[in-house]
């Protein structure tokens, strides 16, 4: 059995909840970040190991700034 770890996220104030809502004017951005040990949990990492952004691989994926694993299911 699969556990859904969806939620919603204004990127503008971080406000984090579990329906959809609208926040600063538009609809908050739907996310779904994997299990707790889901590669998708940590920031992007190069080929040497450098950390690349600050950010979870999920919320760049969620913002449309890199796009979905294949494996992860996309979160929009």
């Amino acid at each position: 059995m699969s556990t859904v770890h969806l939620f919603y996220i204004c990127p503008v104030c971080f406000n984090a909840c579990e329906d959809l809502e609208e926040c600063h004017q538009h609809l908050m951005i739907r996310c779904d970040p994997g299990a707790s040990d889901h590669e998708r949990r940590k920031p992007v990492i190069d080929a040497t190991g450098r950390i690349q952004t600050r950010a979870p691989r999920w919320f760049l994926e969620a913002v449309g700034w890199i796009p979905p694993e294949p494996s992860s299911g996309g979160t929009s």
